[in-house]
């Protein structure tokens, strides 16, 4: 039944993908893949709130809350309180964030083409064109759907 899952596929195909290079991002940058992933997601949105960033990791709030809260301890990203909004506050990454950010961008890109270095040109074009489909599924009609289904 699992191997029939493409849910259970996706998933462990990520986790095997991510666990090859996890030790390789550590020793180098002093960063988990988790923890390199909420940084650039906050370089690349100064000022996102920690609402914003908690949904989009895709991990448990209290998870990217512990991810944050070491980045900041380590000095790559900052906290402002959001003047429209006090109870908010916005992220930044910090000089010292963006430089490793850049400085590990590459080495990721590396591991993904690593990954998909077994597909054609043409069959990671067709596997991004089919990740973006189910992807927008998920985001927009598929919830619907379910809700509809299981009421």
């Amino acid at each position: 039944m699992l191997r029939e899952s493409i849910t259970y596929q996706l998933a462990s195909i990520s986790e095997d993908a991510v666990g090859a290079a996890a030790r390789l991002f550590r020793d180098r940058f002093g960063l988990n893949v988790h923890e390199l992933r909420v940084l650039r997601l906050i370089d690349d949105q100064p000022g996102v709130t920690f609402t914003s960033l908690a949904r989009q990791t895709k991990f448990e709030r209290s998870a990217t809350s512990r991810i944050l809260s070491r980045l900041i301890k380590q000095g790559l990203v900052r906290r402002e309180i959001d003047e429209a909004d006090a109870r908010h506050f916005l992220l930044h990454a910090t000089p010292a964030g963006k430089a490793l950010r850049e400085e590990a961008d590459p080495l990721s890109r590396e591991m993904e083409g690593l990954v998909l270095s077994t597909l054609s040109e043409a069959e990671r074009v067709e596997l991004r064109r089919l990740l973006d489909k189910i992807s927008g599924w998920l985001a927009t009609g598929f919830p619907a759907e379910v809700k509809r289904r299981h009421k």
